[in-house]
């Protein structure tokens, strides 16, 4: 919750600058007490990438379907956010590595897209296409925003080197409440507590995880974990395997 918080603040302050030509990011980070787990090396190098193409294939899914608007956009002249109008109902307002979800309403036969961003898009919206699908026109009577299609969808960090991983505790993981965690061999860890997603970058040895995102810049989280029989606690919430 300390970190929904946080970055609601931070979010609202960034996009306010970036929106007024300016930029000011402020972060907080979270700390707690380590417990205790085993550890083991990470996997080959081989197991590695195929750890990143299965989150990248679970990310990129959501941006497939028969609507064109599917996909990440850019609006021209705010290089650091990208809007990602998603297959599942949902649209994000994605910065660095984390993208805050609102609620996506298409209406295709009248053409219009309805969504509620703190700042920037917010509201119901005339949609066109140009130049093969490529350049998506919104237009309200208050505003007019011209996007420009990504081709990929860009939450996951370079995975780093030689990172310290509990092999004990790879793979998805989801709460009661519906909160989710997915920890590669790579060493790229994936958190969605359903009104975000994160990639993070991560080590997790001797009941610590030490991850990194990116919002404006690096932050750091530090995270317990135990693991009985077949739960995972996190800051004593508790996670059972689970899939994608």
């Amino acid at each position: 919750m300390k970190k929904i918080l946080a970055v609601s603040a931070a979010l609202a302050i960034i996009l306010s600058s970036l929106f007024l030509n300016g930029c000011e990011d402020k972060k907080q980070t979270k700390s707690t007490t380590a417990t205790t787990s085993t550890t083991a090396p990470a996997k080959t190098d081989k197991d590695q990438k195929n750890t990143s193409k299965e989150l990248k294939e679970y990310l990129d899914s959501f941006t497939k379907g028969d609507n064109p608007v599917y996909g990440t956009w850019k609006i021209e002249g705010i290089k650091a956010l990208s809007y990602i109008f998603r297959n599942d109902g949902y649209a994000q307002l994605a910065m660095g590595t984390e993208a805050d979800f609102t609620k996506l309403v298409l209406d295709k036969d009248k053409k219009t897209l309805g969504v509620a961003f703190v700042l920037g898009l917010n509201g119901t919206y005339n949609y066109t296409f140009s130049k093969g699908n490529k350049v998506l026109t919104l237009k309200s009577d208050k505003d007019s925003f011209t996007l420009t299609r990504q081709k990929d969808y860009n939450l996951i960090p370079p995975a780093p080197k030689n990172p310290k991983i509990d092999k004990n505790i790879l793979g998805w993981w989801k709460s009661q409440g519906g909160q989710t965690y997915f920890f590669g061999s790579d060493g790229i860890m994936y958190s969605n507590n359903i009104t975000m997603e994160t990639c993070y970058t991560y080590n997790a040895v001797k009941g610590k995880i030490k991850a990194v995102y990116d919002y404006a810049g690096k932050v750091k989280i530090n995270l317990d974990y135990k693991l009985k029989k077949d739960s995972l606690y996190i800051d004593n919430v508790e996670y059972r395997k689970s899939k994608p």
